[in-house]
C-alpha cells in the first residue's frame, strides 16, 4: 500500500500481470483465512519446523459495517474473496486480505428475494466477474445478474431464467466457470460460464437428499464434491467431474486420522496441492491432506479465543490483484458514501415533514382566523340587534 501511494506510475505498476506473476512467485508462505462468529481471522503457517500456524485477528473488513455483524458466507478466487449475507440487503463485498482492499458492490434492487453470490475468474480475457443469484418464490424460478469489476457500473441481467432454488452454500469457480447447488426436481449443480455468461444443469453421480452434508471444491482445475457423511467412520467421499472422454463422476475414498475423526470438519478449500480442513475436536487444528502423496499433515492453530466457533477455512497465497477501474477502492469512502446517502435521506425525510407541519399550522391559523372573523361579524350583528332592542324600548317607553 505504501509502494501505490509513491507516484502513479509505481501504483499502475501493481496492475501489471508481468508484476503480478512475479510477486505471486515469491509470495512466500500459504496463508489462511478462518471464518469465525462474527469475526474473521488470517493466519500464516511458520516456517521454523514447528507445526503450528499463529493467527492474528483482522479488524478492517471486521469493522467497516459497525451496525451489522459480519457477513456470514464467504467465496475466495486467486486470492480474492466475495462476502456476503443471504437474509439481508446490505451490498456484497469483494476484499484482498493482502493489500486490506475492500469494494462494496452495488445494492440490489430486486426487492425481497433469496440471494447468494459468486466471485468467478476468466482466464482468456483475465476478468473477474461477481455472479448475483436471485430466487423469486412466486414465480418460482431464479434469475441471474453479473457484475464485472473495473468495468461494470451497476448489475446486468444474464436472461438466464432457471427453474430451481438456489442453496445459500459457498460456491466455487475452476477453468472459468462458477458452480453452485440447486434444487429443482433433484438437487443438481448449476454451472455458470464466466464468459459467454451461459447456464447449464450438471446431474450428480446419484440422488442425495441433504445437501448440507457435502462442499463444492475445486481440486487440480476440476470441480470436486467432498462427502461428509462418513468423516465419523474415518473416511470421506470426494466426487471429481472428470470430463475426458466422457463427463462422468470419478470415486476417492480418503481415509482420515483416527483422532480427528470424532468431529465434523468446518469448510475445506484447496490449496497448493492440498485439501485444507479446520477441525475442533478439543483443540483447533488444519488438517492438510496431500490429494498427490495421498498423505496427511497437521497445523495447530493458536490465537483465537476458545469459545470462538471456527466456521470455515480458506487456504490462500499472498496477492496483488486489484479489483480493476478508477472506482472508489477503499472501504472508508465506500461507507461514507452509503451513510451520507442514509443521511441525506433522513435529512429529506425530516424536510418533508416539517413542510407538513408547517403547512398543517398555516392551514390551522387560517382557520382560527376565519373563526375569529366569524365571531367578530356575529358580535356585530348582536351589537346591532342589541341596539335596535334598545331603541325600540325606549320609544315604546311613555311616562305617565
Amino acid at each position: 500500500m505504501r509502494f501505490k501511494c509513491v507516484s502513479r506510475f509505481c501504483n499502475s505498476m501493481l496492475s501489471e500481470s508481468a508484476f503480478l506473476d512475479i510477486h505471486k512467485c515469491h509470495s512466500g508462505a500459504t496463508k489462511f483465512r478462518l471464518h469465525g462468529e462474527g469475526v474473521y481471522y488470517t493466519a500464516e503457517e511458520k516456517k521454523d519446523g514447528k507445526a503450528s500456524a499463529s493467527v492474528l485477528q483482522v479488524e478492517r473488513f471486521n469493522n467497516f459495517y459497525n451496525s451489522n455483524p459480519a457477513y456470514s458466507r464467504l467465496n475466495c478466487v486467486n486470492s480474492l474473496f466475495c462476502a456476503w449475507e443471504s437474509s439481508c440487503m446490505q451490498p456484497a463485498a469483494i476484499f484482498n486480505p493482502s493489500t486490506k482492499e475492500v469494494r462494496l458492490l452495488p445494492n440490489p434492487n430486486e426487492g425481497k428475494c433469496w440471494n447468494t453470490f459468486s466471485l468467478g475468474f476468466e482466464l482468456e480475457e483475465n476478468k473477474y466477474k461477481v455472479l448475483w443469484t436471485t430466487y423469486h418464490p412466486r414465480e418460482r424460478h431464479t434469475k441471474y445478474w453479473v457484475f464485472t469489476l473495473g468495468i461494470d457500473i451497476s448489475w446486468r441481467d444474464t436472461q438466464n431464467i432457471f427453474p430451481c432454488i438456489p442453496y445459500s452454500m459457498p460456491s466455487v469457480c475452476t477453468n472459468g466457470v462458477i458452480y453452485q447447488f440447486a434444487m429443482a426436481d433433484y438437487i443438481s449443480i448449476v454451472a455458470f460460464d464466466v464468459k459467454s455468461e451461459k447456464i447449464e444443469n450438471i446431474a450428480l453421480w446419484d440422488a442425495i437428499e441433504f445437501v448440507y452434508y457435502y462442499q463444492l471444491i475445486e481440486v487440480k482445475g476440476k470441480l470436486g464434491v467432498i462427502d461428509y457423511r462418513q468423516w465419523v467412520r474415518r473416511y470421506f467421499d470426494l466426487w471429481i467431474l472428470e470430463k475426458a472422454p466422457k463427463r462422468e463422476w470419478e470415486r476417492h475414498i480418503i481415509g482420515v486420522p483416527s483422532k480427528r475423526n470424532t468431529t465434523e470438519p468446518r469448510f475445506a478449500s484447496f490449496f497448493d496441492g492440498e485439501i485444507v480442513f479446520v477441525v475442533n475436536s478439543g483443540d483447533l487444528c488444519c488438517l492438510c491432506y496431500d490429494f498427490t502423496r495421498k498423505s496427511w499433515r497437521e497445523s495447530k492453530i493458536k490465537g483465537p479465543p476458545k469459545k470462538n466457533d471456527i466456521k470455515g477455512i480458506y487456504s490462500y497465497a499472498e496477492s496483488l490483484v486489484p479489483f480493476g477501474g478508477d472506482e472508489v477502492e477503499n472501504v472508508e469512502q465506500e461507507v461514507h458514501n452509503i451513510f451520507l446517502k442514509q443521511f441525506m435521506n433522513m435529512v429529506d425525510k425530516s424536510n418533508l415533514a416539517q413542510r407538513e407541519l408547517q403547512s398543517k399550522l398555516t392551514e390551522l391559523e387560517s382557520m382560527m382566523m376565519e373563526k375569529r372573523a366569524k365571531d367578530m361579524k356575529l358580535q356585530a350583528i348582536i351589537m346591532e340587534l342589541q341596539a335596535k332592542v334598545d331603541a325600540d324600548q325606549f320609544a315604546s317607553y311613555r311616562p305617565s
